[in-house]
């Protein structure tokens, strides 16, 4: 007789994906755990990403395509979710691929036996055909989740909480607490895992490499947005009303965190596209400055009545700096240290793989 499993709902938003969606495909098609169904989101593909879908729809029963107009990724997942049946839900990027073909039943198992509502594995990154593991989940998950050292490192040091994708999410948690993505041109998944925490989602962290992200320099999140800073700041005030809306104030601290690296993350990119223009930083930094919710946030950091309850000296200490400097209306003092940060890559040093993408590893 057999045992009775939960289904697994497995999304996947599919936009101009041709190169990688078949490995896509085939390393969820592998999976040991038997009981799932494969969710294509088709997002207004203008190559044979479609025709590709098509052919694997027609061989296997459990993937059903789904056509959305809309091309974001946030309102694909959505739609996604609306139509899921499973009791838990997966999601796979189009040019990603899951390495282990029983990570699937791990997951599963993991959630059924401890009853939570997050299960998170170690992820690999694939940089020019070269598998280098990220900074372990241990950077974060060995602190308590209710800490501001889990929430800093966790969303913002090592941001692995920041990625939807690698990790197993019970249906019914986001259903009961309403968490959908939010329309937001890019980082959408941020906001949807903040909310997930501020909701009191229990976490599960496996020690496997459940997930293979590749550095595809077409997608989304490699791209230069105009609209970046607009973005960043609509993302602040949405958790800010989010955490009203939950009545969770000890959790503000999360709003200051996102404002303090979007303005970092915004300055290097409009400094390279801007062929290295220390003005171009000076004006994204500007525009944080003009945003009500961006001189709380700079105010708040740069307070020393106000201790920041993370334990690493180097980002407490550029935290403070960088927020008195805006407090201050530095910007071109700030600009120019963030161009000397970016031309020595002293900023890669705090990313997750950082310079070690010029180093060749083996998973």
């Amino acid at each position: 007789m057999r045992t009775q499993t939960k289904k697994v709902s497995v999304i996947i938003p599919v936009y101009n994906a041709e190169k990688y969606i078949r490995k896509t495909l085939d390393s969820v098609l592998a999976q040991s755990y038997p009981d799932r169904e494969i969710l294509l989101v088709e997002n207004g593909c203008e190559d044979q990403s479609s025709e590709i879908l098509l052919e694997y729809a027609g061989k296997h029963d459990e993937i059903k395509i789904i056509n959305c107009l809309d091309r974001g990724a946030g309102t694909a997942r959505n739609m996604g979710m609306e139509q899921a049946a499973g009791e838990y839900i997966l999601f796979v990027d189009a040019d990603d691929y899951l390495p282990d073909t029983g990570i699937l039943e791990k997951y599963v198992k993991a959630a059924d036996q401890t009853e939570v509502d997050v299960v998170v594995s170690n992820y690999a990154r694939l940089w020019e055909e070269r598998i280098l593991p990220a900074v372990k989940h241990s950077a974060f998950s060995v602190y308590s989740p209710s800490s501001e050292e889990f929430r800093f490192r966790g969303f913002f040091g090592n941001g692995t909480l920041s990625y939807v994708w690698g990790r197993l999410y019970r249906r019914s948690f986001l259903i009961q607490n309403q968490i959908m993505f939010t329309n937001l041109t890019y980082a959408e998944d941020k906001l949807f895992n903040m909310e997930c925490y501020i909701c009191g989602a229990r976490y599960l962290f496996l020690e496997d490499i459940g997930y293979i992200y590749r550095r595809n320099k077409e997608s989304i999140s490699w791209q230069y947005h105009e609209d970046a800073t607009e973005n960043w700041l609509k993302m602040a005030h949405l958790l800010s009303d989010w955490i009203e809306r939950e009545q969770r104030p000890e959790f503000e601290n999360m709003i200051w965190y996102t404002i303090f690296f979007a303005a970092f993350f915004d300055s290097k990119m409009e400094y390279v596209q801007r062929k290295k223009s220390v003005f171009a930083i000076r004006k994204v930094l500007k525009k944080y400055h003009q945003d009500e919710l961006g001189q709380e946030a700079f105010r708040r950091l740069s307070d020393r009545k106000q201790k920041l309850q993370i334990r690493q000296t180097a980002w407490r200490t550029a935290i403070r700096v960088f927020s008195f400097g805006m407090t201050r209306r530095w910007h071109m003092v700030l600009a120019a240290g963030i161009k000397i940060l970016i031309d020595s890559r002293i900023d890669e040093r705090f990313s997750d793989t950082g310079i070690r993408e010029e180093k060749n590893s083996e998973v």
